[in-house]
């Protein structure tokens, strides 16, 4: 099982909050820690086998260490390719978990897509849900209820809290989630990878599929700078992993699916946190979008507008950056040697 944490004060940390309190307290600088796997690999070697081939072989490496394969599926590309990569093969799913937000309008992609598809497979597959009481007794009454694992995003919607595998079983059991595309950045002529935080997501037991291999990720890293080196102006390089205009490009670059769109889905709907978020809002009784708006005033006062987005909450925690792994030579720099002058998109 990969290891991610954070140090701060030279402490470290899994819960990000309980690291952002320490950053405030003492004015030290907060540190994203990857894999050490990460540090020693070369990733300016692009591996030789097909990306199918890694998964294929990473996913078998999964079944063959655990008792149990659990998938988290949301209908999006990631985890659908992940899906096909065990089924394609022959290779076992014991369960797979989908989870609602408990406002039928926000869960269109579940409901709309990831159920019906996964209805047709005979798969084992449990739903995971907040109902409004669920909402009510963690709003209003304050409950602790379930609880998030990562304290990244305070978005209205609690569908965090049942992707928390602290309530799920975990023993001798592989629990993967379709973590993460690849972010590139090309700077002074040259590729780098980096990781950050707020997309990983991690947590103990947690398995980010792609991630879990560096080789897997690194196939990915280059499959991306090739086609973008292929197809894209200088001027975009940079543009293709922040900005929504790229999706399908950088979808279908890394091999998530081939031709025009995803087959599964309409990608033009509404696919964003916020927007689903806004979504859930307008169903919701008002009273509990008004105690989620104190919460997140509350989470303000308390680890400073500094810690998050815009100085909000809703729209996550500020990103810690990994450190940043050459593609174009065998190196490793930090962010703050590349961007002395701050990091630019």
């Amino acid at each position: 099982m990969m290891r991610w944490n954070y140090t701060c004060n030279n402490k470290n940390f899994i819960n990000k909050l309980d690291a952002l309190a320490e950053k405030r307290t003492t004015g030290q600088e907060l540190q994203f820690n990857i894999p050490e796997i990460y540090n020693d690999y070369d990733f300016s070697l692009e591996p030789a086998k097909t990306f199918e081939e890694l998964c294929k072989s990473h996913a078998q490496k999964i079944r063959n260490n655990y008792e149990k394969v659990h998938l988290w599926y949301s209908g999006g590309c990631d985890s659908h390719y992940i899906l096909k990569i065990f089924l394609d093969n022959n290779i076992k799913i014991d369960q797979i978990n989908l989870v609602r937000s408990g406002f039928s309008d926000a869960d269109f992609e579940i409901n709309d897509y990831a159920i019906p598809f996964i209805k047709k497979l005979g798969v084992t597959a449990k739903v995971h849900e907040p109902m409004l009481g669920y909402y009510e007794n963690f709003y209003i009454k304050k409950d602790k209820m379930l609880g998030t694992a990562n304290d990244y995003w305070h978005h209205f919607r609690l569908n965090n809290h049942f992707e928390n595998l602290e309530h799920h079983d975990t023993q001798g059991v592989a629990h993967i989630f379709g973590k993460e595309k690849p972010t590139i950045k090309f700077v002074n002529s040259k590729w780098y990878m980096y990781l950050l935080d707020v997309e990983v997501t991690p947590q103990p037991h947690q398995i980010n599929f792609f991630l879990e291999d560096p080789m897997v990720h690194s196939k990915q890293c280059h499959m991306l700078k090739n086609a973008i080196e292929n197809e894209k102006n200088v001027t975009e390089y940079n543009r293709v992993t922040f900005y929504n205009e790229n999706q399908d490009f950088w979808n279908k670059s890394i091999g998530r699916y081939n031709g025009h769109k995803f087959p599964l889905k309409n990608l033009t709907k509404v696919n964003t946190f916020n927007k689903k978020d806004d979504l859930a809002i307008k169903q919701s009784p008002a009273e509990f979008v008004k105690a989620w708006k104190i919460r997140n005033l509350h989470l303000i006062k308390k680890y400073g507008k500094e810690s998050f987005n815009n100085g909000d909450p809703a729209l996550g925690t500020v990103g810690v950056f990994s450190n940043f792994y050459c593609l174009s030579e065998n190196a490793t720099e930090t962010v703050d040697k590349l961007f002395p002058d701050g990091f630019n998109a």
